[in-house]
């Protein structure tokens, strides 16, 4: 996989979902989009800043999930708790294992949510044939079991 493809779906992830920010941690560095759709990458061991990555020479790769913007979510990082829209939580863990899924093995993806309180963050990351994390500030919470196939 090139990386103008890992940038395409990146930034069609994060506009369809409305995430802060996604990442993905590939071999040739971490490629990054933010809200406003800009793609960087970050390249190992690298003392430069990030650079662009056009991602318009790609297709961005399917993940066979709807993706759908989700009002803020509330996060207790001392009682782990995530509350949102009903399945809020769920919905997006499952876009998340679609895009490690696309992305495959060895890539690991992160996405920021969009909290309540902008103080607190919400990630969720996940690599193929593994289980999805989820951080609260700096806790951190197992949702267990290997990433469903898309």
């Amino acid at each position: 996989m090139d990386l103008p493809e890992v940038a395409a779906t990146l930034r069609s992830y994060v506009s369809r979902s409305g995430s802060l920010q996604a990442v993905a941690a590939t071999p040739a560095g971490l490629v990054t989009c933010d809200a406003t759709g800009l793609v960087t990458l970050q390249e190992p061991d690298a003392d430069e800043d990030p650079v662009e990555v056009d991602w318009r020479t790609a297709e961005p790769l399917e993940l066979g999930v709807e993706l759908r913007r989700l009002p803020a979510f509330d996060v207790d990082a001392e009682r782990g708790e995530v509350t949102s829209v009903i399945g809020g939580l769920e919905h997006v863990a499952d876009g998340v294992a679609a895009l490690a899924h696309a992305l495959g093995a060895p890539h690991v993806v992160l996405v920021w949510l969009p909290t309540a309180d902008p103080e607190r963050t919400l990630v969720i990351s996940g690599r193929e044939g593994e289980g999805l994390v989820v951080v609260i500030d700096d806790q951190q919470f197992d949702l267990g079991g290997p990433s469903p196939e898309a």
